[in-house]
């Protein structure tokens, strides 16, 4: 009897909410939902935002289809939809877990560039905002008719009696679930769900262990560790220490509820004469104070979230000593069934009607939306409440922001807010997510697309759910990028911008955050063929991050038209007689390149194609050791010194008939792989051998007579063009002596071997591209299908090569690409690379000035970043070939301005395997990094000065702190002036002189403030 005397005191004061418990509704769960106390079901969800740019007319097309979609569940009662948004002002521990991954992959690769990452954080801290969108969907015992009721009912009497179930009055209560709502429930979520992702809405679903964080985070958003879990039905069982006396309760020997895992810290409502808090509209939950506030009047025109969006974020506060904008929190709470808001009020109006001018209205009101829902509308029950917060004892700064959040939100379509809600704590409940089914807000009757149109769906979110590579969007959210993402079907990248965009820095801070992608185990491979050294300051930065031991893994080469850099086009893979189809195709390109006159724009002659590959595989033929008909080279002693010393350490017999090939077999079947693959060179056939093949009397049977439009036969052009490209290019000629050795990240610059200008100059670029392109690729593009082909000598080295290097990330960037000319041949090359590249796990990325410099390839590219506005004209190219939209077109101009001190904004363009995305990024750099990446000559200069005195990391930090825009070239100008301002001009040395005067100076401060 006292049990159950106890019980109904403790309903009582539940219903009364005396403990801050009671303002939870959620008890347990069921399966994969959540059952709050009257058995109504709940998920949870979270909108990371929309993954496309918007127009007007867009979104309006989005509300219409989320009308229609919801219609069915929202007209009667039973379905409601909580959506949450919330802004907080600190986004620090959203940033610590975005570059957490990045801080573990430098630690496992030793690598030292920690600062750079901690200042990434720092930098972006200052403009991102830490925002969340919650859904909360809510299924109540409304749903069943009375027959299911009933029998449900029935059910858990009988089950409660046939067990003997105890009392469990401080547990989740394991009868609280309806089961006939279940599958009624999951189709509701399931088809919300379903279609926000439709609708271009990236979605999370959470675990039932996830739904419950959101819950608590909502409440205290400073105290709940992102790795705490709720104990839940199934979990490992945690018994508790008996507390109360009644032998028939057993709440220890099950989870105690949710609500008491969520609720943990007191609540304290505000009241006059309290020192502490004395406003009695505010409520204080944990270390912050919550100012609560409700619309009593629901916007009467209503505008898209935006327009308040923008509204609040110009309505600034103060934080830590610096301004932001004003943290909130907005509710919106949509139930089934709005006239029913209007029932009992229409009765009286329609008796005081005589009286009341506002009844009247009333009545007209209720008239007119009864006709809306007979003609096929559908209304809802809207409610919205709102807060904003600040930190214990910032009285006067709350009640700052609480007057900036009441006034954004009256400008906001003409609505009607109150702060007397009559108890705080409830209206507090009100805007947290999925504390209660109930809101304290004031209901009103709208047409479900008028309710849809409010929501804060109008929030950018990148394509990319995870990515190390952190952008921000204009308005302060993070925007990831992924690069490798499993959504793109390959990896193409483009990267367009006139001089001065950021261009450079972007592709290099990409590039080191390559370096720290999560889960690596080695160092990416990744080539940047570059003309100039914009690409140094990267290298440099990873050599220096490396330990000692494998500072080599990081090479800057800057390539020469010299035999000491020769690159032979000839090469195969260690052990192969012939190249793999691949490198077959290269060659034959490469080839028919050298054969077509730079007038011809890349266009080859007619069957030329066809005729060089009879000549490559000729060419191969001739020098095999395999064919009855080759004559392989013969082993010249002295010819390469380390190969003789290898040979001498194998102690490999030589005849007088030894070939080079017997040299590759013999060092490699002795375990020194190095030397064979140096043997080999000399193995393979250079390009003499091509002319000496096309003269045969095979060749010039078949196709001596086969005249082109110069007027020379197919093997005669062949010829003259080859002799020509011998003697012009001693790079392609020769045995290759280029050694990019252990190399995995490495800049190839090719500075004093690519001019502009004419058509040579064109063609000779391109020459240039495809053979460091080759040298990398031959590197790295191999794939287990290509085992098939490799001799069974080697087989096992291939296995294990694949195996090695297959998992690996490789990056290849071909930086200046409009000083190629659009050279066809090279582009096709591309885009043949571009469609094996997935398999190899390769990226290719191409930045020039402007998208025509890509050609076809703008067509396949996945990814797609412009970092100027350019002109109608490149507007218009890019509508026709990459189908531009207005809206893009829009924001090109409005936005795209070129970099500034807060950084580069872009327009970023991908394409994923179902959809095509565009939003605006913005990548912002901290100084440090910017020092490291600089290719100013004078910050190199400077860089290098203070790296040797120094520690790279303590450089960067002077260089910083000194310089924060991340240069120190305009100081030098002045320096300069001051220095020679008697000279007319200024040379290199007086240029070393002001760097070498400053760098002194900045040791002497490092010294001074070190003491």
């Amino acid at each position: 009897m006292l049990a159950e005397l106890e019980a109904v005191v403790i309903s009582l004061l539940s219903v009364l909410r005396t403990e801050v418990v009671d303002y939870c509704d959620i008890e347990t769960i069921d399966d994969n939902v959540l059952v709050a106390n009257d058995g109504s079901l709940a998920t949870v969800i979270r909108i990371l935002g929309v993954k496309t740019l918007l127009s007007s007319a867009h979104f309006q097309e989005i509300a219409q289809r989320l009308e229609g979609a919801l219609t069915p569940f929202m007209r009667s009662r039973g379905h409601q939809i909580q959506v949450v948004f919330r802004r907080d002002i600190d986004p620090t521990e959203l940033l610590n877990e975005a570059i957490a991954p990045q801080k573990d992959t430098a630690a496992y690769l030793n690598l030292d560039v920690v600062d750079l990452v901690d200042e990434t954080a720092d930098k972006l801290s200052a403009y991102l905002y830490d925002e969340t969108l919650h859904c909360v969907l809510w299924s109540r015992p409304l749903l069943l008719d009375p027959a299911e009721a009933r029998i449900d009912a029935e059910e858990k009497r009988a089950l409660a009696k046939q067990h003997k179930l105890p009392a469990l009055k401080n547990a989740q209560n394991p009868l609280r679930p309806v089961r006939f709502l279940y599958d009624r429930h999951i189709g509701f979520v399931r088809k919300v769900v379903e279609d926000l992702r439709m609708l271009d809405f990236m979605v999370d679903e959470f675990d039932v262990h996830g739904m419950v964080r959101a819950i608590k985070r909502s409440v205290y958003p400073d105290s709940v560790d992102p790795r705490w879990k709720p104990q839940l039905p199934g979990d490992r069982p945690v018994i508790r220490w008996k507390k109360n006396a009644n032998r028939r309760d057993a709440s220890e020997l099950l989870p105690p509820s949710i609500a008491q895992q969520v609720m943990t810290l007191d609540a304290e409502i505000g009241r006059h004469g309290n020192p502490v808090l004395p406003d009695p509209n505010t409520v204080r939950l944990g270390a912050r104070v919550f100012a609560p506030v409700l619309f009593e009047l629901p916007p009467n025109e209503p505008k898209t979230f935006t327009a308040l969006f923008n509204d609040l974020n110009k309505a600034e506060t103060v934080e830590n000593g610096r301004k932001r904008s004003v943290p909130y929190a907005l509710s919106f709470m949509l139930e089934g069934d709005g006239m029913s808001v209007l029932g009992l009020k229409t009765v009286f109006s329609s008796i005081l009607g005589f009286t009341s001018e506002q009844n009247r209205n009333l009545n007209s009101a209720a008239k007119a939306l009864g006709e809306f829902r007979r003609d096929g509308g559908t209304l809802v029950k809207l409610r919205i409440s709102a807060l904003t917060w600040a930190r214990l004892g910032e009285d006067k700064e709350l009640s700052l922001r609480k007057r900036k959040l009441i006034k954004s939100l009256e400008a906001w379509g003409g609505g009607k807010v109150v702060e007397k809600s009559g108890h705080p704590l409830l209206a507090f409940q009100s805007t947290a997510v999925g504390l209660s089914y109930k809101h304290i807000g004031n209901p009103a009757a709208a047409p479900l697309y008028d309710a849809v149109y409010l929501l804060p769906l109008t929030r950018p979110t990148s394509p990319f759910k995870l990515g190390s590579t952190l952008y921000r969007s204009l308005d302060g959210k993070l925007m990831r990028y992924q690069r490798f993402s499993s959504d793109q079907s390959t990896w193409i990248t483009l990267i367009a911008g006139k001089p001065g965009s950021g261009k450079s820095v972007m592709m290099n801070s990409n590039n080191v955050d390559s370096c720290l992608m999560p889960g690596l185990t080695r160092l990416p491979y990744i080539c940047i063929i570059d003309i100039g050294i914009s690409s140094a300051g990267f290298i440099d930065l990873i050599a220096d991050a490396l330990p000692k031991d494998r500072k080599h893994l990081a090479v800057y080469k800057r390539i020469q038209n010299t035999a000491d850099y020769a690159i032979n086009p000839f090469d195969t893979h260690i052990g192969l007689r012939n190249p793999l189809p691949r490198d077959r195709q290269f060659l034959i390109n490469f080839l028919v390149m050298l054969a077509t006159p730079p007038e011809r724009d890349g266009v080859p002659y007619d069957g030329m194609s066809g005729f060089v590959g009879r000549i490559v595989d000729s060419v191969y033929r001739s020098v095999s050791d395999r064919e009855t008909r080759g004559r392989p080279q013969n082993y010249i002693p002295g010819l390469d010194q380390e190969v003789d010393e290898a040979i001498e350490r194998a102690r490999v017999e030589i005849r007088q008939a030894t070939k080079w090939w017997d040299i590759v077999d013999a060092l490699f079947d002795a375990g020194d792989i190095y030397g064979a693959q140096r043997a080999q060179r000399y193995a393979v056939p250079t390009l003499d051998i091509a002319i000496g093949i096309a003269a045969t009397p095979d060749i010039q049977e078949d196709y001596g007579d086969r005249a082109t439009s110069a007027g020379q036969s197919l093997p005669r052009l062949f010829m003259t063009m080859i002799s020509e490209a011998i003697n012009d290019y001693p790079i392609f000629s020769k045995p290759t002596s280029f050694d990019l050795g252990e190399s995995r990240v490495m800049s190839l610059d090719l500075q004093d071997v690519v001019q502009v200008g004419s058509a040579a100059t064109k063609k000779q670029a391109a020459l240039m591209y495809m053979i460091a392109r080759q040298s990398f690729l031959k590197k790295v593009a191999i794939s287990r299908e290509d085992t098939a082909l490799v001799p069974p000598r080697y087989l096992a080295h291939y296995t294990r090569l694949t195996d090695e290097i297959a998992e690996d990330y490789k990056v290849i960037c071909y930086d200046e690409f409009h000083k190629t000319g659009g050279h066809a041949m090279l582009q096709e090359q591309i885009m043949t690379d571009g469609r094996e590249a997935r398999k190899w796990n390769l990226e290719i990325v191409l930045a020039s000035q402007i998208l025509e410099d890509f050609g076809g390839l703008s067509k396949i590219a996945t990814s797609i970043f412009i970092l100027d506005s350019g002109t109608e004209q490149t507007r218009q190219y890019a509508r026709d070939t990459i189908g531009l939209s207005e809206v893009e077109n829009s924001a090109l101009q409005r936005y795209v301005t070129g970099a500034n001190k807060d950084g580069a904004t872009m327009l970023a363009r991908f394409v994923t395997k179902t959809k095509q995305y565009s939003h605006l990024f913005t990548l912002t750099c901290g100084a440090k990094r910017l020092w490291a990446l600089s290719t100013t000559a004078e910050d190199r200069k400077l860089r290098s000065l203070l790296y040797r005195r120094m520690g790279t990391r303590e450089a960067r930090e002077l260089l910083a702190k000194r310089f924060p825009s991340g240069s120190c070239k305009a100081y030098l100008e002045r320096m300069r002036e001051n220095l020679f301002n008697q000279s007319d001009f200024l040379d290199e040395e007086q240029l070393n002189s002001a760097v070498e005067e400053l760098a002194n100076q900045l040791v002497a401060e490092y010294l001074r403030d070190g003491q």
